[in-house]
């Protein structure tokens, strides 16, 4: 995996960590600054600049498969992190919401596909 990939997969994950922390604690506002409209700016930017900086690079498969894994465990345990530090999020993200469930079921069905890809792979190698 090339630095520039490492380097746009940690900025996401910290983005996007940082607009949960400001959504399950908006008093963090008072200490800590960063307009959410940037914090979404560079969400976009980066994204783009992934697609672009990934376009002709050939897809591994396995990659692909930790990558989902790490990013749908890292952003569920920060939802549980930040309900047991008694955070309540402001736009109804918490474990008892369905679109949560219903989303971590979608990202486990695409784990799951994804995985069945990585041992066709294997098995043709």
């Amino acid at each position: 995996m090339k630095k520039t990939n490492i380097f746009i997969i940690v900025l996401m994950l910290l983005t996007m960590t940082t607009l949960l922390a400001y959504d399950f604690f908006p008093d963090l506002l008072e200490f800590f600054y960063l307009p959410k409209s940037i914090l979404f700016a560079l969400l976009i930017i980066i994204v783009i600049f992934s697609i672009f900086a990934n376009r002709f690079q050939k897809d591994d498969s396995r990659i692909i498969l930790l990558w989902q894994i790490v990013s749908t465990l890292y952003l569920l345990s920060l939802i549980v992190v930040f309900t047991v530090l008694g955070g309540i999020s402001q736009v109804g993200i918490s474990l008892k919401s369905p679109v949560l469930w219903i989303v971590i079921g979608i990202s486990i069905y695409e784990i799951y596909k994804q995985n069945k890809k990585v041992k066709v792979s294997n098995s043709f190698s």
